[in-house]
């Protein structure tokens, strides 16, 4: 039974392991994006956006005339980001810290509003299940100006709330899942739109992002920072591709994407289109 046993054992090793060694060697190299709005002019104006990545991480973002160098700390999280304008004295800086555990606790971001320098910090407190995050900001005397709360279930965020001053539910949001994939977003208090996401069958590639940039709690870490930084967004936990969205109210903006895949079912590109074409995004992948 025990020699039956050690053959089983060495049969299945073989199918497991590939994948799991796959997901651990596959780390990209760089992003090149290409956004077109055809709003206003015939041929479209264009932008051009580039990532690069250093040992699997994100190491700068290069956007037109300004760009964005990432910094890690000790245990390989994203400890701080400075971004930049080319020719000129703007800076934004933004500063992350946790815990002992590697939960995030407090967001900080230093810029400029309107010619004065504002500092604009985000502490996480950690009760149970239940994450509460107070927004201040240096320019004002008020006790908060963000009030919000997250239910955690299962290791992912299923509920967000926001509170007045009064502390009154001002807003409420539920977030559902499937497959391992953000699939509704549904506004329970204040707006009640409900978005909807469908993905691909294939390997996520800002799951990559997000795991190199918040380590093993990126499943609540990046959700929380999605509020606060353009560059991160909530669908990114998702193990598939998002390949459209769409919701009950009109003045959603909807998007569709297809993609092209490398032989280690990554994408190697994505055409993505949003405000019935209006604006056009192509983007392509490499890999190390």
């Amino acid at each position: 039974m025990k020699t039956y046993f050690m053959a089983l054992l060495m049969a299945v090793l073989p199918c497991c392991m590939p994948a799991q060694a796959q997901e651990n060697s596959v780390r990209l190299k760089q992003i090149n994006v290409v956004k077109t709005n055809f709003r206003n002019l015939k041929d479209g104006e264009t932008v051009n956006k580039t990532i690069t990545f250093k040992e699997g991480k994100i190491h700068s973002i290069k956007t037109s005339d300004i760009i964005q160098v990432y910094f890690y700390n000790p245990n390989g999280l994203l400890d701080m980001t400075v971004k930049e304008r080319e020719g000129s004295n703007w800076k934004e800086v933004i500063n992350y810290t946790y815990d002992k555990a590697n939960n995030l606790i407090k967001f900080s971001k230093k810029y400029d509003e309107n010619g004065e320098n504002v500092t604009k910090t985000v502490t996480f407190k950690y009760d149970g299940a239940r994450v509460r995050a107070i927004t201040k900001k240096s320019t004002t005397h008020q006790n908060f100006v963000e009030d919000n709360e997250y239910i955690v279930q299962e290791g992912i965020i299923v509920r967000r709330s926001s509170r007045d001053r009064n502390e009154q539910i001002i807003s409420k949001k539920e977030y559902g899942y499937y497959k391992d994939n953000l699939s509704r977003d549904k506004g329970l208090v204040g707006d009640k739109t409900i978005i909807y996401y469908t993905y691909d069958d294939k390997n996520s590639v800002k799951l990559l992002m997000a795991k190199s940039t918040f380590g093993e709690n990126y499943k609540v870490i990046l959700p929380l920072i999605s509020f606060y930084e353009d560059e991160f967004d909530f669908q990114a936990i998702s193990s598939n591709n998002e390949l459209d969205s769409k919701a009950t109210s009109t003045n959603y903006v909807g998007k569709s994407a297809t993609f092209k895949y490398n032989s280690s079912n990554y994408p190697i590109s994505q055409d993505l289109v949003e405000e019935n074409g209006i604006v056009k995004t192509k983007t392509t992948y490499l890999y190390e």
